[in-house]
């Protein structure tokens, strides 16, 4: 792909995204989005027109395969310009691997639409996008980046250096993994830990660099 396709690409993108939040915001109680399937048990890939833009619609459990999966609907639909997430978390390796996919294509658009959800695996997901944008409405919850199965120190440890290294190549803060191990070190202890991320900390961390 060119730069020029490319940055055309993003241009009509980012001019879309009025287009994309318009209508009534759903509420989101207890970081659960309002919208259904994103707990369901395999990603659920969908093409859809929304403000005159090809996006990609992502939902459902991050599965094993997943990256491959999104190598063939690049290829089929080249016109993708942004990405909704609505997905419950999942495999997170195989989240990793997807979001080298996503940043290879480019200038593209990662968004969080009212009453729709993003957590764990799909947070490390959504920040491939080259631009970012969460709904006030929709849920980015942070949920537990770590699933090694066996769940040992070392297991854990090289987990920490992927999603530490995959943090810096996708620009955003390392603080938000620090505030994952926070948030989990005091769930251990049995203190009430809340997971989704105000707008201002969304800011912060650079999660949503894109924001009306």
């Amino acid at each position: 792909m060119s730069s020029t396709m490319a940055a055309e690409r993003l241009v009509a993108a980012l001019l879309a995204v009025p287009l994309l939040m318009a209508g009534a915001p759903v509420a989101a109680s207890d970081c659960v989005p309002a919208r259904a399937g994103w707990d369901r048990a395999a990603t659920e890939l969908t093409i859809a027109k929304e403000g005159g833009e090809t996006v990609l619609r992502v939902e459902g459990r991050i599965d094993p395969d997943l990256a491959a999966r999104l190598r063939a609907m690049f290829a089929d639909h080249p016109q993708i310009s942004a990405l909704h997430f609505n997905s419950a978390g999942g495999d997170v390796a195989s989240a990793l691997a997807a979001g080298k996919v996503v940043r290879s294509q480019g200038l593209l658009v990662a968004e969080v639409p009212a009453g729709w959800g993003c957590t764990g695996a799909c947070a490390l997901l959504f920040l491939s996008g080259r631009v970012r944008s969460v709904d006030p409405a929709g849920v980015f919850d942070l949920g537990r980046f770590y699933e090694t199965g066996d769940g040992s120190a070392p297991g854990v440890a090289r987990q920490s250096l992927e999603i530490s290294d995959y943090l810096i190549r996708m620009g955003v803060s390392r603080r938000l993994l620090n505030g994952v191990l926070d948030r989990e070190a005091a769930e251990s202890a049995g203190k009430p830990v809340r997971h989704c991320l105000t707008p201002d900390e969304l800011r912060a961390y650079n999660v949503a660099n894109w924001n009306e």
